[in-house]
């Protein structure tokens, strides 16, 4: 029973597969028509394949800022003399929004080099009380309360982690990967 069922379907299955189409049929009409196609040009080839050099590309003038209101291209650059150390200083976010340039928005954080600053609130640097490499813990004031912070750098110093009033806050360097806006 196999044999005759197993026939059945391999027969069935070389049925469905049909005939070839009228298009791929070649008949005397479509030999003619592809004689007759055109000759295709004779084409001289240079001596010198190499095209010529482009020309220089043309000197920018500077535009006239009338207004002095030029706009800093890294606005948050790290200082080596501040408390806080250059490793940390910079613009920190959670999520790509958080590091779009300008103001500090989100949950975006920047480190300067004796602050941190996030949306709501500026804490300046009052008292060091552990300076070691990639760990930071100072007394920040903010308006007028001091608490202390820890900034802890990990993840080829790529990632910081703030320690704050028994929250812990997890940040992405800005820097070192821009987001698409």
């Amino acid at each position: 029973m196999k044999p005759v069922v197993v026939a059945s379907f391999l027969a069935l299955a070389l049925s469905a597969c049909g005939s070839p189409s009228d298009e791929d049929v070649l008949t005397e009409e479509k030999i003619r028509a592809s004689q007759s196609a055109p000759e295709l040009p004779d084409v001289q080839l240079s001596e010198n394949p190499e095209p010529p050099p482009a020309p220089p590309p043309p000197v920018e003038q500077p535009l006239d800022n009338l207004l002095d209101n030029a706009v800093e291209e890294n606005e948050i650059l790290a200082v080596a003399e501040g408390p806080i150390p250059a490793a940390f200083q910079d613009r920190w976010g959670t999520v790509p929004a958080d590091c779009r340039p300008g103001d500090v928005v989100g949950n975006g954080l920047v480190v300067t080099s004796d602050a941190i600053m996030s949306r709501e609130s500026v804490g300046r640097l009052k008292e060091v009380v552990e300076d070691a490499p990639e760990r930071f813990t100072g007394s920040f004031e903010y308006d007028g309360v001091s608490r202390d912070e820890q900034l802890v750098l990990t993840g080829s110093s790529n990632t910081l982690v703030r320690i704050a009033g028994n929250q812990r806050y997890v940040y992405r360097r800005c820097s070192t990967a821009r987001p698409a806006e």
